[in-house]
């Protein structure tokens, strides 16, 4: 008969504590979610001058988005957590950690899937000021779908819930569930963006912060919900204490992992969080409204989750395993509480609508454009992006510390492959946050010209940086019993059959191509033109399609089996016509492309949208030639470097007396002797 050891009591204990404040914080933060909506009452309708739907209604909405909200997050941090703390098994299946956070993120995404689903009718019925029971019985339910926002978000998120919820169901490989989690980030955003950061004044700026607000606090509380998961498994599994880093290794790097990505979550969330609350909340507002209030309670939630972060990273630091049970019992039941004071602040209007008149370019843009576009227009009139802007400044750091990793160690890095790199970036960051990408949201000629410099210039300067090259050398391997790290993240993404799907020359061509049709040529551009999340969307898919063409046809990094370069070259001429057809489509089409929001927005310097539109077309014309001049002389280059390293290869050979081609020659001559006697 065995007793157990003194730690271990201790952490049952401490763990059966730990599940009770869970328990506890759930239900605090559902019973807040009631409270301020049973109290407030029509007050929230009567701002925004909507009907009153019932308290039924009223309150099934906020509480079914809490849950949705909640569960979404849990789901995008749980597969994070499993991607950075997971060992790979046979055919790149994830290890035990990671098969935990699998199950976390399954159970989480059930629950989201349930609640969008449900969100659909309700949101809908909510924001018509109809009872939900009123609009079933009146069979009217469906029709109040179309009109609002808010219904078709949660149908986006319903769809990438299923998606999540089947595909780790379904499988254990690790890159399937990499894009799990991209699926589900995608799935968590489309409530915030059409929600307050979307609508009037510097919405532009504020979508933008919302996204990465949205995504970084979602990390953060799944990943720390996984890691309390793993935390009340390990007493009980070992027998040992979860602050010896000898007792589990696995758990020593992923509690060490969790704590630098909750902590990079915690800056974007506050920095971020800050920028939304100084474009949607007036100084006047902060305790006079409830909005304000709920913004003070939540910066005080972060403050606290982030203060056991920081714990956790000195604790690290130290030479500790990070953060204790009870300290990420504290960040749970902080970030969980935290998600509800958000959700009661997402379900009404933010004060700034009610103080401060919006004009039409509020609505339509977020700003006022301050005149007609010029060059000093372009190069002073900025409007910083978090998402493409931020990433573009994220990019050229990590490069640059790439480099200068490989400079230390003695090793040499080629000087053209940096300007490429960090031009690259520029060119995204200008493209972007600067007057070119105010103005480009409110002119389809500049337009044009964002979308040819993200789709066609930007992505042959990242691909001629070689960025997957750099990082297999700037990065330490993992350890034989070791957990994989970035590099190898990096070897089982690229040698993936998803990368060998998209890097084959016909998709590649198919989504540069056809995509560009399907965005202009359909009513898809006339709905997107109309969201900052929209144009957001459209930059995104210009850099990745581009970012894959061009990889199969100048490419350095290493990745699936390539065309010979004269195939390659013929792939570049092969597209040419496609691209020059479709800027003469737009110059001679009758059809006004994105014209009923450019007919809303009426600026007063283009009063022929017709003319805009030609003189866009033929910028997307002309503009292809620099890019393909540009590529071209790289292909050529590599091409000769090539044939170049051939032939000193054979001549060594020839050297050494040995003919690989002569030897493979007589070989076969013998093999066809013997199977003739």
């Amino acid at each position: 008969m065995t007793t157990d050891s003194p730690h271990h009591i201790s952490h049952t204990r401490q763990s059966v504590c730990v599940h009770y404040a869970l328990a506890v914080a759930l239900v605090c933060a559902a019973a807040l979610v009631v409270v301020v909506t049973v109290v407030s009452g029509d007050t929230r309708y009567a701002a925004s001058g909507d009907s009153f739907p019932g308290t039924v209604t009223s309150l099934s909405y906020v509480l079914l988005r809490f849950t949705a909200t909640l569960a979404g997050a849990i789901t995008v941090g749980s597969l994070a957590y499993g991607l950075m703390c997971t060992r790979f098994g046979r055919a790149g299946r994830v290890g035990p950690e990671g098969y935990a956070a699998l199950l976390t993120a399954g159970r989480s995404s059930l629950v989201w899937l349930a609640a969008a689903l449900v969100l659909i009718p309700v949101s809908a019925a909510d924001a018509t000021g109809i009872g939900i029971g009123d609009a079933v019985a009146r069979g009217v339910i469906v029709d109040l779908i179309p009109p609002n926002e808010a219904p078709k978000a949660w149908m986006v998120s319903a769809i990438a819930a299923a998606v999540v919820t089947i595909t780790v169901r379904w499988t254990l490989n690790w890159v399937v569930m990499a894009v799990s989690s991209v699926v589900a980030a995608i799935g968590v955003l489309p409530a915030w963006v059409v929600g307050n950061a979307g609508q009037g004044p510097n919405h532009d700026i504020a979508t933008s912060a919302a996204i990465v607000a949205a995504l970084a606090l979602s990390v953060w509380t799944g990943s720390t919900m996984s890691l309390w998961s793993q935390h009340r498994r390990v007493p009980n599994r070992n027998h040992c204490d979860p602050d010896d880093s000898d007792s589990d290794p696995d758990l020593a790097v992923a509690v060490s992992r969790q704590s630098i990505v909750a902590a990079c979550s915690a800056i974007l969330t506050i920095g971020l969080s800050a920028v939304l609350m100084i474009i949607l909340l007036p100084a006047g507002s902060v305790l006079t409204t409830s909005y304000g209030r709920l913004a003070v309670a939540g910066a005080g939630l972060i403050l606290l989750a982030a203060m056991c972060v920081g714990t956790a990273v000195l604790r690290g630091r130290r030479g500790g395993v990070g953060p204790r049970p009870n300290h990420v019992a504290i960040q749970l039941v902080a970030l969980i509480v935290l998600w509800a004071a958000v959700t009661l602040m997402a379900i009404q209007p933010a004060p700034v609508f009610l103080t401060s008149p919006a004009t039409v370019y509020d609505v339509l843009l977020g700003f006022e454009p301050s005149g007609a576009p010029s060059l000093g227009q372009f190069a002073s009139f900025w409007r910083f992006d978090f998402v493409t802007g931020g990433a573009a400044v994220v990019l050229a750091s990590m490069y640059g510390w790439a480099v200068l990793r490989l400079r230390r160690r003695g090793d040499r890095w080629p000087l053209g492959r940096i300007i490429a790199w960090m031009t690259g970036c520029l060119a995204l960051l200008v493209a972007t946050s600067s007057g070119v990408g105010a103005y480009g949201s409110a002119m389809f000629s500049v337009h044009m010209g964002v979308h040819m410099t993200l789709n066609m210039f930007v992505p042959v300067l990242l691909v001629l940086g070689g960025p997957v090259t750099l990082a297999l050398r700037a990065l330490p391997p993992a350890r034989d019993d070791s957990v994989p790290g970035p590099r190898e993240w990096i070897v089982w993404v690229v040698h993936s059959p998803l990368m060998r799907l998209l890097s084959n020359p016909a998709v590649a061509v198919g989504l540069f191509v056809l995509s560009l049709y399907a965005v202009y040529f359909s009513p898809l551009f006339d709905e997107l033109v109309r969201y900052h999340w929209g144009h957001e969307l459209m930059n995104i898919h210009f850099i990745v399609t581009g970012y894959l063409y061009y990889w199969v046809i100048i490419g350095i990094d290493p990745g699936p089996k390539r065309l010979p370069h004269l195939g390659r070259l013929a792939l570049l001429f092969a597209v040419m016509p496609f691209h020059a057809f479709f800027g003469i489509a737009v110059m001679t089409m009758d059809r006004i492309i994105g014209g009923t929001f450019y007919r809303y927005l009426d600026l007063p310097w283009v009063q022929d949208l017709a003319g805009d539109q030609r003189f866009g077309g033929g910028l997307a014309w002309a503009s292809s030639e620099v890019p393909l001049v540009l590529v071209v002389i790289a292909l050529v280059s590599q091409w000769a470097r090539q044939d170049r390293r051939t032939e000193v290869r054979e001549d060594r050979l020839a050297d050494s007396g040995t003919d690989d081609e002569l030897d493979a020659y007589n070989a076969m001559l013998a093999q066809l002797s013997r199977t003739r006697k």
